[in-house]
């Protein structure tokens, strides 16, 4: 591959580059100089003999074999759209491009890398035409070519001229290229005949991408080893080449992976650092040379996990590197790694792209990523294999760390299999891209000016029914000729009946009557056929009409807009139906034929049965499906959208088959969806009704989501913090206290004209968070708080009172309501530290475990779920029970309102959770860890810490079934008053609202 001292034909340089032609072994010398680039390809063969090796006769690898023929034969088909190849780690990705360089005769290549580093590692093997020399598949007298490396701005035109003029091959980076001035970059990149992009995976970044674009439609290559980016978006490139990382397995080229879960609430770092240091010591021990690496997410948390390593290991001479680390220490530190006089490095993230290193073989994951992409990357990096001395690779993580995305779970389960899941997961990154790549290929072309991966319309469409059993796409160009369109022709996929382009317009300013100050207006149109349904959606940027031309074009003069009543259909199955935005129509006067009603007005877009002169031109609503947030909005002249943009025009096709369903359905009631909805009421002062709870906005819940609360100098983590408040009518202000085991702080709650806001009684409670320190009272304020009242009404921020107007059934306590109490204290709630069966709790924890529960929890305590979780997985379902337990105010059950409200505030709360069931089974490993650290008994009344870790691990799987329960003995069945059984019902009615919850009450007699 080239010598370690390498000499060269001449080299010349400018300020920010580097061009020059290495010279091989054996005195073979090359008769060009920089100064005449191209004289090494007419020495190319002409045809690269392509072949894989075998112990008798050297050559490629398979999959570079593969990589290139696949290249050649795509570029045979004169492609406008970039290729990409998708080569695991450790498969030979650099040989593959020198190869393709090489077979293609490539006269002018620009190759364009994310480091420095691995700038300079590409180059290298360009100049020395790797494993194409290293194998003998070019012989003395081919040439290698004359590689330049551009590290900075480029200073004028005659410096470009002069780099293009002194090489064959550039490599460079993003920055390193960007640092030019614009028309310079541009004239550079009109040089070059084609470009190789490495690390692919970062062209979804707006910088790789411009550049990418600005080459287009030259020949592009994207490298890759995933192409999965943790932001959704797709390459942009179509898929000629993957070869998978199962083969790479069997082959050799990527090593097995070990796997070594760790799980310690109290020390997870110090447990990991035991658990891969003395796994460091079996495979040196074993006689593999192999090295650590520690993964930290920050500086801070990289410098305290190594004094843990120089603690545990003080032999192997743990070395730490990130950012701030000075050259000097850098280059001492991968010095000593290089000699083995320290074997364990800590570093922040990882290396970048190009640090190779082999003996790196034991992945010690203090912090886990939170992409799929940067995780296959960096197991790449561990699992490279055909080194010799060198054993298998082993990932050591905590099992404690779960704010990883859902694919990456099972890779953190208690046992799993990193070599099938790894490959599991790859193959599905790989296999989306695909699926996104089949669509998109199916259009007849990718017209140039506009890509259709940087297409991501709005969730909007109005919609036609087509009784033609054909759709004629073509007939769009007798509406919309070459001059008005920005793609031409208009791309067509007959696989998927999908038809997208962009029209360009001019028109007149409006800020003024300049001539020749046109404005130019571009608009996107997507039309999708459903040929099943017989439906046509058409979406476009242009508001201004339906779009009728372009149905009649499509499917024929017997399109018919579904418009009308039959729109607000798309409002059914959305629970708790709350309007954002209501128009109206008065069809009598002329002088104010429309309003638009929005935030605390927007209850005046429902007319009353005086004003039936006037009706809602469109309604936009907020509520939930299945105990998930969802919104919604409908047009009677036929529109429907959602405030959400698609991430492409495939996933937008699947949100029209969802909506054109509902539109179908003639049992849905457009009159009872409309009288559902909750008519938002704006005030300034409370109502009069009593207060069950408060909690947080979901605003909120982010903000605090890992903060600590402190007062008087005593830190509680939000986990373990309760909004607590005592039932009672309010009058100017509530009264809320922020309850914990070591303080309280009281808070008022007010309503003034301004919106709700949080004052604190005494002394602010400080909330520490990770960037930046604030203030309960403003961070609530700012953020906001619910406000759960009796008689199922919210308020919300800033001032909006939310009440369906609907009347209940009273809630009927039957025989399975009634539970035997008999000898229980029914005034005693908790069953404490002694674990007191004779209370509340103690009988509920009873009456519990004689059911089928894989867990149950005590949860009591400020920060609660419930006072106490069961849970078990049955069938594909994570079934939770949430039970809420409440004493008695007398000694004998009664028919006390005051018994109920509270628990029936702490019922409604916990609703929530349907809506994040992993975020509650990490709350609640989050509070068995603190009750742990402050030495209180363990909440675990069956099951343990290693199980619910599973059932984590699992949870993203399972679909969440919740129940929420009420165990109040104070209330009896027999003298149950009215007021009782309607705040049941309206409790009831909530939770399965809410969170798809049953509801279940267990009283006396």
């Amino acid at each position: 591959m080239g010598d370690a001292f390498p000499s060269f034909a001449q080299e010349i340089t400018s300020k920010r580059w580097i061009a020059r032609q290495r010279l091989e072994d054996g005195g073979i010398l090359a008769d060009q100089t920089p100064d005449e680039p191209m004289v090494a390809m007419q020495s190319w063969p002409a045809v690269l003999d392509l072949h894989e090796g075998t112990e008798e006769r050297p050559g490629l690898r398979r999959p570079q074999v593969g990589a290139v023929h696949a290249l050649l034969g795509y570029w045979t088909t004169d492609p406008k759209v970039p290729a990409t190849i998708v080569m695991p780690t450790g498969t030979g990705k650099t040989d593959s491009m020198v190869a393709a360089l090489v077979a293609a005769r490539i006269s002018k290549l620009l190759v364009v890398v994310p480091s420095d580093a691995l700038r300079d590692q590409i180059a290298e093997r360009f100049e020395s035409l790797g494993v194409l020399r290293a194998t003998g598949l070019v012989g003395p007298e081919q040439k290698n070519p004359v590689v330049a490396r551009l590290r900075g701005a480029l200073t004028d035109l005659a410096d470009v001229d002069r780099l293009l003029a002194s090489s064959d091959v550039v490599v460079t980076t993003p920055p390193a290229l960007d640092s030019s001035e614009a028309g310079l970059k541009q004239q550079l990149l009109d040089g070059f005949s084609h470009l190789f992009i490495d690390e692919a995976h970062h062209v979804g970044a707006p910088t790789w991408r411009a550049i990418r674009d600005a080459f287009l439609p030259k020949p592009v290559v994207q490298f890759t080893a995933t192409p999965h980016r943790a932001d959704g978006q797709h390459l942009g490139g179509s898929m000629v080449y993957v070869f998978p990382l199962r083969e790479a397995q069997r082959e050799g080229y990527f090593s097995t992976i070990g796997y070594l879960p760790v799980l310690d609430l109290l020390a997870p770092d110090e447990a990991v650092a035991m658990a891969a240091a003395g796994q460091l010591r079996a495979d040196l021990a074993s006689g593999s040379d192999h090295i650590l690496m520690a993964r930290a997410k920050t500086i801070a948390r990289a410098e305290a996990i190594t004094e843990i390593y120089q603690a545990i290991a003080p032999e192997f001479a743990p070395v730490v590197v990130h950012n701030r680390t000075k050259r000097e220490q850098r280059q001492n530190a991968i010095g000593a790694l290089h000699d083995r006089t320290s074997r364990i490095l800590v570093c922040v993230d990882m290396f970048g792209e190009g640090f190779d290193l082999p003996q790196l073989k034991i992945a010690a994951m203090h912090d886990q990523h939170r992409s799929l992409g940067i995780t296959l990357q960096f197991i790449g990096r561990f699992a490279r294999g055909g080194v010799t001395g060198l054993g298998s690779a082993t990932v050591i993580a905590a099992q404690t760390d779960y704010r990883h995305i859902d694919v990456l779970r099972q890779l953190y389960a208690e046992d799993a299999d990193w070599n099938s899941i790894v490959e599991d997961l790859s193959r599905a990154a790989v296999d989306e891209q695909v699926e996104l790549d089949e669509f998109v290929k199916a259009f007849n072309h990718d017209p140039d000016p506009v890509s259709i991966h940087s297409v991501t319309p709005a969730m909007s469409t109005v919609v036609y029914r087509s009784p033609v059993l054909v759709w004629s796409p073509t007939k769009l160009n007798e509406i919309y000729d070459e001059a008005k369109l920005l793609t031409f022709p208009i791309p067509v996929s007959e696989r998927d009946h999908v038809t997208w382009f962009v029209t360009q317009s001019r028109a007149a300013v409006r800020w003024g009557t300049i001539d020749g100050a046109d404005g130019i207006e571009h608009h996107l149109y997507i039309a999708y056929w459903d040929p099943g349904r017989g439906l046509l959606y058409i979406n476009s940027s242009n508001n201004d009409g339906v779009h009728e031309d372009m149905a009649i074009a499509l499917v024929g003069p017997e399109a018919s807009l579904i418009h009308g009543e039959r729109i607000y259909r798309v409002f059914h199955g959305v629970d708790r139906l709350t309007p954002t935005n209501v128009g109206l129509l008065d069809t009598r006067s002329r002088a104010r034929r429309y309003t638009s009603y929005t935030g605390a007005d927007v209850t005046d877009g429902f007319p009353t049965a005086e004003k039936q002169t006037k009706a809602q031109t469109h309604i936009a609503g907020s509520g939930f499906v299945g105990g998930v947030p969802h919104s919604i909005a409908g047009s009677r002249k036929g529109r429907v959208w959602s405030h959400r943009t698609a991430p492409g025009i495939k996933e937008w096709t699947a949100w029209c088959d969802a909506i054109g369903t509902k539109l179908l359905d003639d049992t849905i009631s457009v009159e009872t969806l409309i009288a559902g909805f909750i008519k938002p009421q704006p005030i300034d002062r409370w109502p009069d009704l009593t207060v069950l709870a408060v909690e947080s906005t979901l605003a909120l819940e982010e903000a605090l989501a890992n903060a600590v609360l402190s007062r008087d100098g005593i830190d509680v983590p939000w986990s373990s913090v309760e909004l607590d408040v005592v039932p009672h009518r309010p009058d100017e202000s509530i009264k809320l206290t922020l309850r914990t085991d070591e303080w309280d702080a009281e808070f008022l709650l007010l309503l003034p004209a301004s919106g709700l806001s949080c004052v604190a009684v005494d002394v602010d409670v400080t909330v520490k968070r990770e960037r930046s320190d604030t203030t309960f009272g403003k961070l609530a304020t700012a953020r906001g708080l619910l406000v759960n009242f009796e008689g199922d009404a919210i308020v919300e921020p800033p001032g909006i009172l939310l009440r369906p107007d609907r009347a209940l059934l009273p809630y009927v306590l039957d025989h399975q309501s009634v539970l035997d109490w008999r000898d229980v204290n029914i005034r005693k709630e908790s069953w404490g530290k002694e674990r007191d069966l004779l209370t509340v709790q103690g009988r509920m924890i009873q009456v519990t475990e004689e059911g089928d529960w894989d867990l149950i929890i005590d949860d009591d305590g400020p920060g609660e779920i419930a006072d106490i979780v069961a849970l078990r997985e049955v069938d594909g379902s994570l079934v939770v029970n949430l039970i809420h337990c409440k004493y008695s105010h007398k000694d004998s059950p009664g028919a006390r309102i005051e018994d109920l409200y509270e628990v029936c505030g702490q019922s409604m709360k916990s609703a929530r959770w349907r809506r994040d069931p992993e975020g509650m089974l990490r709350r609640l490993l989050l509070r068995e860890r603190d009750r742990l650290k402050n030495s209180r008994p363990s909440g675990f009344v069956r099951g343990s810490v290693a199980e619910l870790n599973e059932l984590i691990n699992r949870a993203h799987q399972l679909q969440p079934r919740y129940n929420i329960s009420v165990a109040q003995p104070g209330l009896s069945a027999r003298r149950a008053s009215a007021q009782q059984l309607e705040l049941l019902a309206s409790v009831e009615v909530y939770v399965s609202e809410i969170a798809a919850a049953g509801f279940a009450v267990r009283c006396s007699a």
